[in-house]
């Protein structure tokens, strides 16, 4: 799944000040390579073509950004990808627990789009994504897609068709399909109802 990201604010959840940034969080990792690069918030808006609102809950860890909008951030702040898709528990190699609460979700967020994803893991730095899609009636993923690593997904309400290597497969609820994300697939719900789907990738494809 792929897709470039917009600001959206988190409704119901109150902004943590600077002072309540953890260090070794997502955000608290970019803030302080931002700083030691004395840079301003709008400069690393600017140079990254991410809005300053979207940055500014994204170092509040309010938000997680796709992989793909860390990448941008990396490169401008100059750091290695790897240093803020995967934290020191996974280079360790330790097996870490994360408990993710309902209440608690952080969302991806994309530019013009009823889409809805919410991380059930705890961020991006993982070895795998685990996402709860809703897929809005008519709603599609976009152009196809293929990246290293696998997939899994499980629908859980409504029905989604998805396309791999050319091949459409429609699930219903309880239906789960296993792939290869190498090969090129999208996803589309043709239905007048909504969907509900858990979407597992490894590593993290967004």
């Amino acid at each position: 799944m792929r897709k470039a990201v917009k600001e959206k604010k988190s409704a119901g959840r109150k902004p943590l000040m600077a002072a309540e940034i953890a260090p070794g969080s997502l955000g608290g990792i970019i803030r302080k390579a931002r700083l030691g690069k004395s840079m301003v918030l709008q400069e690393l808006a600017n140079k990254s073509d991410l809005s300053i609102s979207f940055l500014s809950q994204v170092e509040r860890d309010l938000l997680t950004p796709s992989v793909s909008a860390l990448k941008r951030i990396a490169d401008v702040l100059d750091i290695p990808a790897g240093s803020l898709m995967f934290g020191a528990e996974s280079r360790k190699g330790g097996v870490g627990i994360g408990l993710v609460r309902r209440g608690n979700r952080k969302r991806v967020v994309f530019p013009d789009s009823r889409i809805e994803y919410e991380m059930l893991t705890p961020d991006l730095r993982r070895r795998m994504s685990v996402l709860w899609l809703k897929a809005p009636p008519h709603g599609e993923s976009g152009p196809v897609f293929s990246h290293d690593g696998e997939d899994a997904v499980i629908v859980l309400k409504g029905r989604l068709k998805i396309e791999i290597g050319g091949v459409w497969y429609e699930l219903g609820s309880g239906d789960s399909l296993y792939f290869s994300s190498e090969l090129p697939h999208r996803w589309r719900n043709d239905s007048d109802k909504p969907a509900e789907v858990v979407w597992i990738s490894t590593p993290p494809s967004f």
